[in-house]
């Protein structure tokens, strides 16, 4: 299974960087990347997107408030270079928070788990089918 991915972050930097660890990871498939956060929301919003990978601090709005905008289905990955973000990446309904910079044993880590995720869901979406 491959996870279509889209990230939305202000730094060009980080957008380069986080651009070349999903493009070495095999279960990931870069759809976008938005410095732009409204771009981000609208294409996360109507395009088939499993995974954001979401920056907190943006001028235009925060992370964590982009983030109720987003569809249900879609898992978000906070990262910020401020780990006292963690709690309330959580308590928002993120599936991992990762400081930034990012690495690949750490991204390997939460990609992991939202194919743990996905698939859990898959199982019981299979389960209740066959129950009715």
């Amino acid at each position: 299974m491959k996870l279509n991915v889209i990230v939305i972050d202000d730094s060009g930097v980080q957008l380069a960087l986080s651009s070349k660890l999903i493009e070495k990871n095999e279960h990931l498939n870069l759809v976008g990347t938005f410095t732009n956060p409204f771009l981000g929301l609208s294409a996360v919003n109507s395009e088939d997107i499993d995974l954001v990978l979401l920056d907190v601090e943006m001028p235009e709005i925060d992370g964590f408030s982009l983030q109720k905008l987003f569809k249900d289905s879609v898992e978000v990955i906070v990262n910020s270079t401020r780990s006292s973000f963690e709690i309330e990446a959580y308590s928002n309904g993120a599936i991992d928070f990762m400081a930034k910079p990012l690495c690949a044993s750490r991204l390997d880590l939460a990609v992991s788990r939202v194919l743990e995720l996905k698939n859990l869901l898959t199982f019981e979406k299979t389960i209740s089918t066959v129950a009715s």
